[in-house]
């Protein structure tokens, strides 16, 4: 039977949430031996430049509801920005799949069921550290918008807490931010200038406005702790990286996610044992210098550790190769190897020889729209009903890579063809755009076990970004290659599109065949010009180049050759009969197009045709003299 499998929309997997949620929910998939597919863009749906969030959020189009057992929606993420635009489509799409199971995550959606992240307990821990270990009294609590569900629940907590210990916040000390970096700039500034009194401690409902508060009190002479204490709630790796090390109490996603595992489970797996995921609220406060704590160094320097850049390696490691983080990303140049590439089969071809950057995996897929390289790919926002896998990488038992890029197609119904693989062990799948601006080129899919680490890292986002740079950077220089080889009015090959051609051919491996020349010149195309215009005479000129099209055959080269003259070269094994045969059939091709073009005016040309026997000696230059002298031959014969 097909393995179970739950998905998750979401936001920058990579961030402190998504990390949190990600490992709740696989952690719980793990133990049922579920499938964990993630669709998600690499940023978050309120960045600045639309268009960019605009494609990066088409991945959410990709999911085929029928390939899944039971979907989680991360609220928090997907309520914002771009999110706005897409949840209603969504809602819309899951109309028409009444019996699938759906779940939000913190925040409510619509009438469907929801999970809340139980925070109260850190919360309250978090008020009473401030007033019992600290002796803080005169707090001033930072939150998100006012109205939004999340801080005002948020808030009330923390009051309510307040108050058990004896205190109260006065309304001053209330105040309504953003979740972000900005509003506890914004208060830094307000305390500062006495618009609000200082209080002793600042309790922030998030991390980000624990850190813009902290920075700008700094940047003002406010000193943290000493002068001012804060903490915040919502732990990320740049709180424990910050010059004043930020105490800070985690979020309870990780748990909370858990739980809708278990709710899906009890819908798709009715009966089944439900194994609660274990945590502890001591575990989840993390001290920091901010509220005067000694913080946890190890715990620092290992977050240091993991988002620093370095630039040398010790390359004598047995373990050199799985060592991966973004200075190893960034000192592979994989980015410069990428756009380098002179093809975009040479640009696959090196993304696979990089293909290790990205450990741990077991299979990573690119999946192109089969037209990606069109110099008119749309920006359709959803998916074509067929992908191919442009480049693939396995992961061996000998710990190396069996790469190829040997194109498949597959349905993109079924997402991925490893979800069609019912001997993969229970995995983790992200769905990741791939795109450059507005531009969908496909997605790319990397597979983990879950017995793997499960979550994404900065090192998988910007290889991305390389990597989309990189296709539409061979995307580009193909069709400007194509713009320079080939005749925009008729798409033939222009002469130095033939000498390309020719050369691909090399001559001299051809020796004792023959090489075929037909000339091919319009007739009458002054008169035309003058007595209909030039736009009939260009007319005129594209019926040609699809006659001459049609009359070239398979591994002949087709050629404008400028104006209204006309090539087909082919080397082969050609018989001195078909000369007669081949302008016969190019003259009837012709007629047939004439008659259905129902023009008053005729069209009409003359062809030269010639073969040599190819050797040392034979000047391809010299073939289409004799053939342009068979064809005013011919011409002389039409006009006399």
């Amino acid at each position: 039977m097909r393995r179970k499998n739950i998905a998750l929309f979401t936001a920058q997997p990579e961030a402190s949430h998504g990390i949190r949620i990600i490992n709740g929910i696989a952690t719980q998939c793990r133990k049922y031996g579920y499938h964990f597919s993630v669709f998600s863009p690499l940023t978050h749906l309120e960045f600045q430049r639309e268009t960019y969030v605009e494609a990066e959020s088409n991945i959410f189009r990709l999911m085929n509801f029928d390939s899944i057992d039971g979907l989680i929606l991360d609220s928090v993420n997907l309520v914002l920005g771009e999110g706005g635009r897409i949840l209603p489509e969504l809602l819309e799409c899951l109309k028409a799949h009444p019996d699938l199971p759906v779940v939000t995550l913190e925040m409510s959606i619509g009438d469907l069921p929801m999970i809340k992240s139980d925070n109260e307990m850190a919360l309250r821990e978090m008020c009473r550290h401030m007033i019992e270990v600290h002796g803080k009294k005169n707090l001033c609590i930072l939150t998100g918008p006012k109205g939004n569900e999340v801080a005002e629940e948020r808030l009330n907590v923390c009051l309510d807490e307040i108050e058990k210990a004896g205190y109260s916040v006065s309304k001053e000390h209330i105040v309504y931010g953003d979740f972000w970096y900005s509003s506890g700039d914004t208060l830094a500034r307000q305390l500062a200038d006495g618009e609000i009194s200082m209080p002793e401690a600042v309790l922030c409902t998030s991390t980000h406005m624990a850190l813009g508060l902290i920075y700008r009190l700094r940047q003002l002479g406010i000193n943290v702790p000493e002068d001012i204490t804060v903490i915040g709630f919502d732990t990320t790796m740049e709180g424990c990286c910050n010059d004043v090390i930020l105490s800070a109490y985690d979020a309870a996603d990780t748990f909370s996610a858990s739980q809708t595992v278990d709710y899906l489970r009890k819908i798709i797996d009715p009966g089944k044992e439900i194994l609660p995921y274990e945590s502890e609220v001591k575990e989840m406060f993390f001290p920091g210098i901010s509220c005067g704590c000694a913080p946890r160094i190890e715990r620092s320097l290992s977050a240091f550790r993991r988002i620093s850049y370095l630039v040398a390696y010790n390359s004598s490691s047995d373990n050199e190769l799985d060592e991966i983080s973004f200075g190893r990303l960034m000192e592979s140049y994989c980015m410069e190897e990428f756009t380098a590439s002179g093809s975009p089969e040479a640009c696959l071809e090196k993304i696979g020889e990089l293909i290790y950057l990205l450990k741990p995996f077991r299979d990573y897929q690119l999946c192109l729209k089969e037209n990606w390289l069109s110099d008119d790919l749309d920006d359709r926002k959803d998916y074509p009903e067929k992908m191919t896998v442009a480049l693939s990488a396995h992961l061996l038992p000998n710990r190396e890579f069996d790469v190829s890029t040997a194109p498949v197609t597959f349905d993109t119904g079924i997402m991925t063809p490893l979800l069609s693989d019912e001997t993969i062990e229970p995995s983790i799948f992200y769905f990741s755009p791939l795109h450059f601006e507005k531009i969908t080129f496909g997605y790319a899919v990397i597979r983990r076990s879950l017995e793997d680490p499960c979550t994404l890292t900065l090192v998988y986002r910007t290889w991305l970004r390389f990597v989309n740079n990189a296709l539409e950077m061979s995307r580009t220089k193909r069709q400007l290659l194509l713009m320079s080889i080939r005749d925009s009015m008729t798409g033939l090959y222009n002469r130095r599109g033939m000498t390309h051609q020719l050369e691909k051919i090399s001559l001299e491996n051809h020796h004792g065949e023959k090489l075929f020349v037909a000339v091919i010149d319009m007739n009458g195309l002054k008169n035309i010009n003058d007595t209909y215009g030039h736009l009939e005479g260009d007319y005129g000129i594209k019926v040609l180049s699809t006659a001459v099209m049609q009359s070239t055959l398979p591994g002949e080269i087709c050629v404008r050759a400028g104006g209204d003259e006309f090539y087909i070269i082919g080397v082969g094994y050609y018989g001195d009969e078909i000369l007669s045969a081949r302008a016969e059939s190019f003259h009837r091709t012709l007629k047939d197009l004439q008659t259905k073009s129902s023009k008053e005016y005729v069209l009409s040309a003359s062809i030269g045709i010639v073969t040599e026997t190819i050797d040392d000696n034979t000047n391809i230059d010299a073939v289409i003299n004799r053939a342009d002298k068979e064809m005013y031959k011919e011409k002389t014969k039409v006009s006399g």
